[in-house]
């Protein structure tokens, strides 16, 4: 599992509850950072081996393992736990009829913002990419205030695919339809050139995600398109500042975002299936989710069943950060990336490379783009 601060302390506690009540089997973690984990899990699995029995993965991980037959249908946990998992969430994890995986979060984009920066500038939430990109600049007082974040490291290059894959819904784009990338359409094109300019007036050159946070954190960012995952990292990080944020819908006139789920399978080589079915049938009974969930500060239930505990109820009443998110109108990675959902990394890896072009020596974003097209009908090529 992916390693992130609030989220790796919320998992902890369900694995605690988890063996405080077994007589027979003890849960442990094991797990990277979310920039590295999907690379670690690939590396593994074309090893023939896994550091665990049960995996969860983010959505374009979660596909390819499916395409590559490395999971097992979790129908038996589903039965036992007498849940029904959200038949749209889950579309993506269905095979021959069976389902391979549950969600464990869905998380979703919008503009999170610091509702104490903005008041005190006169500012209400953008609602236009234009309207975005001026209260970047107006906010961004270099080198110590910025007025929006966004990763765009190399360094750390899965974050920043991870978080520029979701810019294209500013313009009701995607990146690919099928087998066919799109990344000279219209709409990737003046994505990406939104991108460009609030990353030459905005948001500090080569952030990654732990800056971002340290950024935010400390009230020295005011805004950015990021999962609502992100609270969670800040309230464990920077608690006193909490309490300043909200979302909105990401500024942009369709309220896009992209809907990440996160499902948790069980890994096809394992030879611990009967216990790790038994954990992943305790983990979906809805109290236990209920329990993961609110620990995780998540608020989308991967099935009706978890709108039935008091307690989840109660605590969706009170997350004032929270309505932006539902403002979203919500789209899914494989909505955006065709049949390259398989190749998600590389063809992220395509993109960007070449972006980097525009971003630092000047090229044109069309320009940059036709070169990534010609590369990415060569990886089309190559899917199986």
């Amino acid at each position: 599992m992916g390693f992130e601060p609030g989220r790796k302390e919320a998992w902890k506690a369900v694995c605690d509850a988890f063996n405080a009540q077994s007589k027979t089997i003890e849960v442990s973690m094991t797990g990277w950072p979310f920039a590295q984990y999907s690379n670690n899990v690939l590396t593994q699995i074309q090893s023939g081996a896994l550091d665990g029995d049960l995996i969860t993965a983010p959505p374009d991980l979660a596909a390819r393992l499916l395409s590559l037959n490395q999971l097992l249908p979790a129908t038996e946990a589903i039965n036992a736990a007498k849940v029904t998992p959200d038949p749209k969430l889950h579309a993506f994890m269905q095979k021959d009829g069976a389902l391979y995986g549950v969600s464990t979060v869905t998380v979703g984009f919008g503009l999170l913002y610091n509702e104490k920066i903005l008041t005190e500038a006169g500012l209400q939430p953008a609602t236009t990419p234009e309207e975005w990109i001026e209260q970047g600049k107006k906010l961004t007082k270099r080198p110590d205030k910025f007025g929006i974040i966004q990763a765009n490291t190399l360094a750390e290059e899965g974050s920043f695919w991870f978080n520029l894959q979701n810019t294209v819904n500013a313009y009701d784009g995607k990146w690919a339809d099928g087998r066919t990338p799109l990344v000279t359409s219209e709409p990737v094109v003046k994505s990406l050139e939104l991108f460009k300019s609030i990353y030459d007036t905005s948001i500090p050159k080569g952030l990654n995600d732990a800056q971002m946070m340290s950024l935010m954190g400390d009230g020295r960012a005011a805004m950015g398109v990021v999962v609502s995952a992100t609270v969670n990292v800040l309230k464990s990080n920077s608690p006193d500042i909490y309490s300043q944020l909200r979302s909105a819908a990401s500024p942009w006139q369709g309220k896009r975002g992209t809907s990440r789920v996160h499902p948790i399978g069980i890994f096809k080589n394992t030879e611990k299936k009967e216990a790790a079915t038994e954990f992943m049938a305790w983990l979906l009974k809805p109290e236990n989710m209920a329990l993961l969930t609110m620990k995780s500060l998540d608020a989308i239930p991967p099935y009706p069943e978890l709108n039935e505990v008091p307690e989840f109820a109660t605590y969706l009443k009170d997350l004032p950060w929270l309505s932006g998110y539902q403002d979203v109108n919500p789209v899914t990675p494989m909505d955006l990336m065709g049949d390259f959902i398989t190749a998600n990394d590389e063809f992220g890896n395509i993109v960007l490379k070449n972006f980097q072009e525009s971003l630092t020596k000047g090229v044109p974003v069309a320009e940059s783009m036709a070169k990534a097209q010609t590369q990415l009908e060569n990886l089309a090529s190559r899917l199986k």
